[in-house]
């Protein structure tokens, strides 16, 4: 796993011990090791396979030199460039819209995560009308002073990085993310660029970080949370520090959550359990075995302006690949675009999910086809494919 932090800790315990389960032995750690010390790990250890989150096998070349299997889960871009997602056996994305736009050189899959039903499993609560809206994530802080004025330069011109930044979002503002893949993006991201220095540039990768996913992720959070603020006062955001700094939502700021235990509550305990960006995520599977409503804000439609209502309406709602390729959507969860939040809510509000024939059917899908033991075994089978 790629730190320390307790989500990478939570999701290296489950995958281990779905490993064991099938007869594997397992170690590893939380942190990405430099070369040297993944040589001597090998040496020491000889695995058959080393899987890493984040990390693809050209980043760390000595296991080809030592003629060992890697498998890439990718579930952070980190400012790459689909260029440099190279050189793994196996590469899977979080991410379905990445299998069919990278070419790494190996077996490329489109993996959502798991969840332990053992960990995230409905409780006894027979009233959700604590708190009407939950969110558990991260929201990276405001832009400062200092990284708007950062200064990117060409041969005979610079620009700020504010600069580009206004270009970027009111050009992503027209023309949406509809439809785009990550390097198309970066292609806009280059163009806007030459365009403002009057030649091509190679930016930086935290440059490109902070343009393809914090700028979104900030879009994305702001947007979500402002359905919420615009519909009750009995909203609880769980995450990082950094949403006292966002004026309009500090007060509904709860602190960081770490405990399984406490996660598996907030789910059960709110009437609505908030969600963004890719809708099969760690978080919304998690939810989902909780017992607990999901309500995802899908932005993938380019409809905020209702510019692409057309050529949208065949597809509809939950034709975004994920959680709609297993589950029912506005029956195992709720799913909802700019313009159609106000009519899903109420259906929402409506439902009376918890004991539901809805509910049940939930826990039970996931049960059969979504825990940590099945994706290890789809992992072991395709590391026998090979």
């Amino acid at each position: 796993m790629p730190s320390e932090s307790s989500f990478h800790r939570r999701i290296f315990g489950f995958l281990a011990r779905a490993f064991q389960k099938q007869g594997w032995q397992v170690t590893g750690q939380c942190k990405l090791l430099p070369e040297n010390e993944m040589c001597a790990w090998v040496r020491d250890n000889k695995p058959d396979v080393v899987f890493e989150m984040n990390r693809v096998k050209n980043e760390i070349p000595v296991l080809d030199e030592m003629n060992v299997m890697h498998i890439s889960w990718l579930v952070d871009m980190g400012g790459r460039s689909e260029s440099q997602i190279k050189g793994s056996e196996i590469t899977y994305f979080i991410d379905p819209g990445w299998e069919f736009s990278f070419n790494t050189g190996g077996y490329t899959a489109w993996m959502p995560p798991g969840t332990c039903t053992q960990t995230f499993f409905p409780g006894t609560q027979s009233k959700t009308d604590t708190v009407e809206f939950s969110f558990i994530g991260h929201i990276p802080k405001p832009w400062s002073r200092q990284e708007l004025n950062r200064v990117l330069s060409g041969k005979s011109n610079s620009i700020t990085f504010e600069s580009l930044l206004n270009e970027y979002t009111q050009y992503m503002e027209i023309n949406t993310y509809f439809g785009q893949t990550h390097e198309s993006c970066v292609k806009i991201i280059d163009n806007i660029a030459e365009k403002l220095l009057g030649e091509p540039v190679q930016l930086a990768q935290d440059i490109y970080y902070d343009l393809l996913i914090r700028t979104k992720r900030i879009s994305n959070r702001v947007e979500l949370l402002d359905f919420a603020v615009r519909n009750s006062s009995l909203i609880n955001i769980y995450g990082t520090e950094n949403w006292l700094e966002w004026s309009k939502f500090s007060r509904f700021y709860k602190g960081f959550v770490e405990k399984e235990s406490e996660i598996n509550r907030i789910h059960q305990c709110s009437q609505f359990n908030m969600h963004d960006g890719i809708s099969f995520h760690f978080r919304s599977i998690d939810c989902m075995a909780s017992g607990a409503l999901l309500l995802w804000y899908n932005t993938n439609d380019g409809d905020k302006f209702n510019i692409y209502k057309d050529k949208i309406s065949s597809n509809g709602p939950g034709k975004i690949l994920g959680l709609s390729n297993f589950f029912e959507y506005q029956y195992h969860y709720y799913e909802f675009t700019w313009l159609t939040f106000n009519e899903v809510y109420e259906k929402a509000k409506s439902s009376g999910y918890l004991g539901s024939k809805a509910q049940a059917d939930t826990i039970k899908l996931i049960n059969d086809k979504h825990t940590w033991d099945c994706r290890v075994k789809r992992i072991i089978e395709d590391i026998n494919s090979l």
